[in-house]
């Protein structure tokens, strides 16, 4: 049974954002089609989630969910001693690398005190509309992660397209709306039972 964070936050939010070369959207959600069933197949030991940019050049957001930087690093080591996933997982990447730019990464940390309205669960939502920001002095709205770079990334949680186009962004903030894509996510059972009818399209 695949296991993942409880219903709260995580500590620890890695965004890792992979921004696509034209025409090459096909051959990208492929990989990573393949690489959600060999994650099951075997043993990836973390859950994922991918999610694809709506507006704008494509991009897919990945985000990883940590309790503590002890447990990042408990997770890397577990990557590391499994080496038919680690090999598979190289092979995938090596052949997405011809279809992607450079990425973009970020590590932030959960701001309980900035946070408005209920909390944000990892794997909650079919859409999710995120808000960066360095603001401080504005109303923020939505669930608070703080990178160390003093940016506040605001994720909201939407069940349709029409809700997370509504979502309000805070001001001076850059918005993003994407759909979550359970063919390219590696998702615990407690994503599972809270919208099965969703995620058993990764199955």
């Amino acid at each position: 049974m695949r296991t993942g964070s409880p219903a709260q936050p995580p500590p620890i939010l890695q965004i890792y954002r992979e921004r696509l070369k034209p025409g090459c959207e096909a051959a990208y959600a492929a990989i990573e089609t393949e690489t959600a069933q060999l994650a099951t197949a075997l043993g990836c030991p973390h859950p994922y989630l991918g999610a694809e940019l709506l507006t704008g050049a494509t991009e897919v957001w990945w985000f990883n969910g940590f309790e503590s930087s002890a447990g990042r690093q408990r997770v890397a080591d577990q990557y590391a001693s499994n080496g038919r996933w680690m090999a598979a997982l190289t092979r995938n990447s090596e052949r997405k690398a011809r279809l992607t730019l450079d990425p973009i990464e970020a590590l932030a940390t959960y701001r309980p005190d900035l946070t408005v309205g209920t909390p944000w669960v990892l794997g909650r939502g079919r859409f999710l509309v995120v808000s960066v920001t360095k603001t401080t002095d504005a109303p923020l709205g939505g669930t608070v992660f703080e990178s160390a770079d003093g940016a506040r990334y605001i994720v909201a949680a939407a069940q349709t397209r029409e809700d997370a186009d509504a979502a309000r962004m805070p001001a001076g903030a850059e918005r993003f709306v994407l759909a979550v894509r359970p063919s390219w996510s590696f998702p615990p059972e407690e994503w599972i039972a809270a919208d099965p009818m969703f995620w058993q399209r990764s199955s």
